[in-house]
């Protein structure tokens, strides 16, 4: 089976502004470099091409990405972006696709695995505080409409609702961490 993860990432320089409190620009850059280099280690341990998506040009030109089908963000959000992967990783051949975000610092490979191998034609690993949606397993052919953003687990659960289709819910500690806010930071830090 062809799965195909995709990877939306903004801007390796501008990512992750709500940690500007915390840190420097250039560190903010050295850490979305890291979760660059990490998330797309984790879209390896899938049978099927990693489409990444992003504007950035220094994205694309990581050497991290050397692999990966380069998609161009159209520029109209998150979703949008994630859609313009879908429809990449469907020319692809893609059975399944598995939606990462880059920001999951402790994911394992085989957390990925278990997330693209769930029974349902739909997957939804939760943030910690069941609020976000830190990983999307689809079957490649199924419409769904992609709702990340604020309140986005209960959002795709609606979506799968709609669909006819019981999700499942992967309850993973290391998927459910993921870096947005300076207390996610420290989170991250004090747990390791």
């Amino acid at each position: 089976m062809t799965i195909c993860a995709i990877v939306p990432v903004r801007s390796l320089a501008d990512g992750k502004r709500r940690l500007a409190g915390v840190m420097e620009d250039a560190q903010r850059a050295a850490l979305n470099e890291r979760f660059l280099v990490h998330t797309l280690g984790l879209a390896a341990a899938l049978p099927g091409p990693t489409i990444l998506v992003s504007p950035d040009p220094a994205v694309a030109a990581h050497p991290a990405a050397g692999n990966a089908v380069r998609v161009v963000d159209p520029g109209l959000g998150l979703n949008a972006a994630i859609e313009a992967g879908r429809e990449r990783a469907r020319r692809e051949g893609a059975e399944r696709i598995v939606v990462l975000p880059s920001d999951l610092p402790a994911a394992r490979r085989e957390d990925v695995q278990a997330l693209a191998g769930a029974a349902s034609a739909v997957a939804i690993a939760p943030d910690r505080r069941r609020q976000g949606t830190n990983g999307l397993s689809v079957a490649a052919g199924l419409d769904l409409a992609f709702r990340f953003g604020a309140g986005s687990f209960a959002a795709h659960l609606a979506e799968a609702e709609r669909l006819g289709v019981t999700p499942d819910v992967i309850e993973n500690p290391r998927l459910a961490l993921d870096i947005d806010t300076p207390e996610d930071w420290r989170h991250w830090r004090e747990n390791g």
